[in-house]
């Protein structure tokens, strides 16, 4: 299942750089749905903790896209459109947008384990930081190997 949802995420990626919006927004569709599906799974829900549960992930996924999702495909679409002629500042900057990123990322998700915590059992938002995090990292390291490196020119 993981490995599905790191081919949905990169055909979203090229799709945001190389096709209409609206196709762009089914394929994120799909890898919402796919990426929900596998967070079910692993969370292993009762009807009374998925009642309390899904309201607030609902809420997350739409700030982890909206913060975090989205920026970061405009900055691999600019890096994949710049990288031939991308010297070291330019790099340097994307950089730093990147980590950006990728802390947002991580204050989201812990403002949502508290969250969780809160409304739900400290076992359940364990479990939502836990596969929210390897999702995360599965997703690096999946663009990691699909996008080129900097290459100084």
């Amino acid at each position: 299942m993981k490995k599905a949802l790191f081919s949905l995420l990169f055909i979203a990626l090229a799709a945001v750089g190389f096709a209409q919006q609206t196709e762009a927004e089914l394929v994120r569709s799909a890898f919402r749905l796919e990426k929900k599906a596998a967070v079910a799974e692993f969370i292993g829900l009762s009807n009374d903790e998925a009642a309390k549960f899904w309201p607030i992930y609902e809420k997350y996924e739409t700030e982890r896209v909206n913060s975090v999702g989205t920026p970061r495909f405009a900055l691999i679409s600019e890096y994949v459109k710049k990288m031939d002629k991308m010297d070291e500042t330019s790099a340097d900057n994307l950089v730093k947008q990147s980590i950006a990123i990728q802390k947002k990322e991580v204050a989201i998700r812990e403002k949502y384990y508290a969250m969780v915590k809160k409304a739900v059992s400290t076992e359940v938002a364990v479990k939502f930081y836990q596969v929210e995090d390897v999702i995360a990292v599965g997703t690096r390291m999946e663009l990691y190997e699909q996008i080129p490196m900097f290459q100084s020119k």
